[in-house]
């Protein structure tokens, strides 16, 4: 894509993890963590080619009709690994790019994994040449190579993108029985999740924001109305809590047309929210709607950096 395309638009990239750690097996095949020297450079040509802004620089200029700055960027994060305060924040600081990270609060300064990280490590650890599991129906997936393993963990994952979560919950537990694997974060570096004090740090940095993105990360539309409301709320209280400030920011865990809906945007503007993203990926114009921009998922199933 070459700069003159989006001159006028916003190009919200959308990244998850910057690591120094070499992939294995079928760990992070799917590009969700980038290389460290991949990052800088993107970040050394956006500082140079494109008006870097934050979040909060859009919304203001939004609501007071001003003009857009050309080719204007918006570094984003979702999830809250650890790698983004000790490995891309000081990229970012070095170019003075600011950013906004969207952190499932129940997850920070805990032991836990984020579901899909959960199948992942499952399926890689997992020693048996195949398994049963129950989808819509019984199937059975041969796990003998990387190649059959990434097969297995792309269609798994992909199903469970599209059930409810109780359903979702209970493939998890089957495949945790029937691999005999009990994962854990200590397994892959890329698993391990921020802290309190370390969001904190991030927070104090001027060029950087702090927003929600659900406590566990359970799709939202997913869940009956009750799960959903306690989801987005005890997120945004536990920011709360730790920061001493509201956040006025979210993304949709996934973010994909089928993961959020008209009742979660309704439930986040009660809350506060001024400005959730989705993952849907393209570009935006002046006047798209703060709860359906869409971003550039970076890395992620080989989605490449939109200016290259």
């Amino acid at each position: 894509m070459y700069l003159q395309e989006t001159k006028e638009k916003l190009v919200i990239l959308l990244y998850h993890g910057v690591s120094e750690y070499e992939n294995r097996g079928i760990c992070n095949l799917q590009g969700k963590h980038i290389s460290y020297e991949l990052f800088s450079s993107q970040m050394k040509f956006i500082k140079k080619n494109c008006n870097p802004v934050s979040i909060n620089d859009w919304i203001e200029i939004k609501n007071d009709h001003s003009s857009i700055p050309p080719n204007p960027v918006i570094i984003s994060f979702d999830d809250g690994f650890e790698n983004n305060y000790t490995t891309a924040c000081p990229i970012l600081d070095k170019f003075n790019i600011p950013a906004v990270f969207y952190i499932s609060s129940g997850m920070i300064g805990t032991n836990k994994m984020f579901w899909v990280d959960v199948l992942e490590n499952l399926i890689e650890e997992c020693k048996k040449p195949s398994i049963v599991v129950k989808l819509d129906k019984p199937k059975k997936f041969y796990l003998n190579n990387n190649l059959l393993k990434f097969q297995a963990l792309k269609e798994i994952k992909s199903w469970c993108k599209l059930a409810k979560n109780d359903e979702k919950e209970r493939l998890i537990n089957e495949l945790r029985s029937v691999t005999n694997v009990n994962p854990n974060q200590d397994s892959n570096p890329n698993y391990s999740l921020l802290n309190w004090k370390q969001v904190s740090a991030i927070n104090d940095n001027s060029l950087f924001t702090i927003g929600g993105h659900s406590l566990n990360h359970n799709i939202l539309s997913s869940l009956d109305e009750e799960d959903m409301k306690f989801e987005i709320e005890e997120s945004l209280r536990l920011i709360y809590k730790n920061l001493g400030k509201k956040t006025i920011h979210y993304s949709y865990p996934e973010g994909q047309q089928a993961h959020f809906n008209n009742e979660v945007i309704s439930f986040l503007k009660e809350n506060g929210i001024v400005c959730c993203p989705t993952a849907i990926e393209g570009y935006n114009t002046y006047d798209e709607d703060l709860f359906n921009l869409r971003r550039v998922m970076v890395g992620f199933e080989k989605i490449s950096f939109p200016y290259l």
